[in-house]
């Protein structure tokens, strides 16, 4: 079904309110590194290239860039989330500080190590990422750390936003209690998902799929199917999960957007211009959509948002940040073409 036409003054109206908006981010929070450098050779010890490093950066990542992204909305983020004791911990409570958000939230634990994901790049061109992570669910004093922030933050909040990277964070236990919360508040929620959990997401607001992880919530392989396919597999997602919205993310192919009450699928073309990085771009997808939905948004125009933001981001390496005055500038653009 083609998309509605949305006026640029409605737009605005909904950019403009992301400052009255408050959401909750709960889920795995991690360090991404950058070892940027170059190859002017093969390594004589076994066929790889030899990168001779020129720097290192550091950006924040999983639930704690979507913190990021909201604040740069200028939305009011609250984060609740574990980190380790130890450097990469102690840089991701910095890096929140630096960008002007609440580390409160970030629970240090002893039981487990901080996620950091170093990524080699020669000539803005990735050789291999090495993860350090520790992925076990949490333990009985972790969860009960975390539930009580969510529980001393759940009344300031209109939306909740799940960011699982299957860290550990989101445990069937934790996350059930956490939705029936959501449920008698009747708070949005709306799930960054991962294939394992894809049971525990039954009945949220809106999950936000890339088109692989939405095959692993059939059990099926994946495959890079046609458009008319992908409608058939939203609307089984939708069925399966008890959905009242779902968003797959379809990299250069755009978005897909499903309604369940009025049984309509929308396709949204990509609008991004060059795709130089998709790290991150799930992260300010969900953080666009739940600022707009919690500002009073229809579905449809929060989509419309979450893709004109996921085409800026894409445009640079690594995660990023785009704020309402940029996104609405390119929304302007796109409308007036």
């Amino acid at each position: 079904m083609p998309f509605p036409k949305i006026s640029t003054a409605r737009l605005s109206q909904i950019i403009k309110g992301f400052a009255r908006s408050s959401i909750m981010v709960i889920g795995d929070s991690m360090l991404d590194e950058y070892v940027w450098g170059d190859v002017a050779r093969i390594s004589p010890e076994a066929p790889v290239p030899v990168v001779h490093v020129q720097s290192r950066s550091f950006r924040l990542g999983g639930a704690a860039n979507v913190v990021q992204n909201l604040k740069s909305l200028n939305v009011t983020p609250h984060l609740v989330s574990l980190c380790g004791d130890d450097e990469p911990g102690k840089s991701i409570r910095e890096r929140l500080t630096q960008s002007g958000c609440s580390a409160d939230g970030l629970i240090v634990s002893s039981h487990r190590t901080s996620t950091i994901k170093t990524r080699i790049m020669a000539r803005h061109q990735q050789i291999v990422r090495v993860d350090a992570e520790s992925v076990n669910d949490l333990t009985v004093a972790e969860a009960a750390l975390l539930w009580d922030k969510f529980s001393s933050l759940l009344s300031e909040v209109q939306g909740v936003i799940i960011s699982d990277y299957s860290k550990g964070v989101v445990s069937k236990p934790f996350l059930a209690r956490i939705l029936n919360a959501c449920k008698k508040r009747r708070v949005f929620v709306a799930i960054d998902p991962k294939k394992r959990h894809f049971d525990l997401y039954k009945g949220v607001n809106i999950i936000t799929p890339n088109l692989r992880e939405a095959h692993a919530a059939l059990g099926l392989p994946y495959v890079n199917i046609e458009d008319k396919d992908i409608e058939t597999l939203g609307w089984a997602i939708i069925r399966k999960l008890d959905l009242p919205y779902l968003l797959i993310t379809l990299s250069e192919r755009g978005m897909a957007l499903f309604d369940r009450a009025a049984h309509r699928y929308f396709h949204l073309p990509t609008v991004a211009q060059n795709v130089f990085d998709v790290t991150g771009a799930g992260d300010t997808v969900i953080s666009v959509y739940s600022a707009a939905v919690t500002s009073k948004a229809k579905p449809l125009e929060a989509a419309f948002l979450a893709n004109h933001a996921a085409g800026l981001t894409v445009a640079e390496l690594g995660t990023a940040c785009v704020t309402g005055e940029e996104l609405l500038a390119a929304c302007i653009k796109k409308l007036s073409q």
